[in-house]
């Protein structure tokens, strides 16, 4: 199975001169965390994630700890508004570089891609790099579920049971 097979091809994308407020815009009318980014022919130049734009309003020192959970408020951060100057740049001021699959990449290697790189989503791209869909860790480990074989595994818990 490839991960053309499983991935959402409705995909919510932005163009890299939009501005910042407009990938906020996307990310709270469509309830995403990962947005890609695209140039005028619809090749994958970015992404932008949830994290690189509240990281507009979080303070310094959030990104300076690994584990903050001794932190049991951030008080007046949670009212925190980005400046009008943050949300009028262009999205590539916060994007980064695009981790993607092509294709006919197989689930196992797009599972990996994920779990390397620490991402909840994984955009796919086509031969010429133009974003074709985008899968999530959701999507890969249905898609690999769908393939094992629950009726025996049914039938052997029954006769265990007998």
């Amino acid at each position: 199975m490839k991960i053309s097979d499983c991935m959402k091809r409705n995909v919510v994308s932005i163009q890299q001169g939009a501005a910042v407020s407009q990938v906020v815009d996307l990310v709270i009318e469509n309830l995403i965390g990962t947005v890609p980014v695209v140039d005028s022919q619809g090749k994958l130049v970015g992404v932008v994630k949830l994290r690189d734009i509240l990281s507009l309003v979080m303070p310094d020192f959030v990104r300076l700890i690994d584990n903050f959970d001794f932190v049991h408020d951030f008080g007046a951060v949670n009212s925190r508004q980005p400046t009008l100057k943050d949300l009028n740049e262009p999205v590539n001021a916060i994007m980064q570089e695009p981790i993607y699959a092509e294709a006919d990449c197989s689930l196992l290697r797009a599972a990996a891609l994920l779990n390397q790189h620490g991402l909840k989503d994984l955009p796919v791209v086509d031969s010429q790099g133009k974003l074709i869909g985008i899968a999530s860790h959701v999507d890969i480990g249905v898609a690999l579920m769908k393939k094992w074989n629950l009726a025996a595994r049914s039938s052997g818990e029954q006769s265990l049971g007998k």
